[in-house]
């Protein structure tokens, strides 16, 4: 049986007041570091294919109009990349008294044609010997916008994460207190699907659910805080992302 609302205390230092200070727990700060970690890996990754997808350009730019021709001998066929699905040939040749070595992508039927020792025609920049491909078909060219779409995806989490947190600051800070008590429990994955119902100011019952990774006891008085105005948005209070800065404090005090 659920306590009626007008005649239930709130646990301390919650009350009905809005407002209430509140600041980051050590799991909503490591929340908050995390979304920071992906913006920085976002820039740094987008820059650094940004700059690739322009050095290939410029190499593939120095190939046509510089490019020479040169006999290269295939030193290995193979797959790699994912389950070995990408073909690929190894392939040596000499100039200027030294040997360079290349990897590349092959087109499928070309690749099946290919044997160890076979001759292989490529083209090479003399001042620049290192880029060189097989002229026998174009290299792959990455679309310029690759390296943007990249970084906005390595972005995303970054704008994830702090929304359970804002959530929970609004929750507490604004957020009314009401009584409640567990009704259920079931396993789910890794966790815990915890069942509850709680009471409104009005006296109507309202149901929420939350996972917890252990099993809680059926029929145990618990704090639910909801928004007034829409209470499907509740949640267990304590909070797991944020807490009261005034029971901080006291806590301090105490020690």
């Amino acid at each position: 049986m659920i306590e009626r609302a007008d005649q239930w205390t709130p646990p301390d230092s919650l009350g009905y007041s809005s407002l209430r200070p509140v600041r980051l727990t050590m799991q909503g700060k490591s929340m908050i570091v995390i979304a920071v970690g992906f913006v920085i890996g976002a820039v740094v990754l987008g820059v650094f294919l940004g700059r690739k997808v322009q050095r290939e350009a410029a190499e593939r730019t120095l190939l046509r109009d510089q490019g020479i021709a040169a006999e290269a001998v295939v030193t290995r066929v193979w797959r790699g990349g994912e389950k070995d699905s990408e073909h690929r040939v190894t392939y040596n040749f000499e100039y200027g008294g030294r040997t360079y070595s290349r990897s590349v992508g092959t087109p499928v039927k070309i690749w099946r044609a290919l044997a160890p020792g076979a001759d292989l025609p490529v083209r090479f920049v003399p001042s620049r010997p290192a880029i060189n491909h097989p002229a026998a078909w174009p290299s792959k060219e990455l679309p310029l916008w690759l390296p943007y779409l990249i970084a906005a995806m390595v972005a995303v989490p970054a704008f994830l994460l702090p929304i359970p947190v804002r959530r929970e600051a609004r929750l507490l800070a604004e957020g009314r207190p009401a009584p409640g008590r567990v009704t259920g429990f079931k396993k789910i994955d890794q966790s815990i699907r915890v069942q509850y119902e709680f009471r409104l100011l009005n006296g109507t019952v309202a149901k929420g659910k939350v996972n917890r990774s252990k099993p809680p006891v059926v029929g145990a008085p618990l704090c639910v805080l909801y928004e007034p105005e829409n209470p499907r948005r509740n949640a267990l209070y304590p909070l797991s992302l944020v807490r009261l800065e005034n029971v901080m404090s006291r806590t301090r005090e105490k020690v």
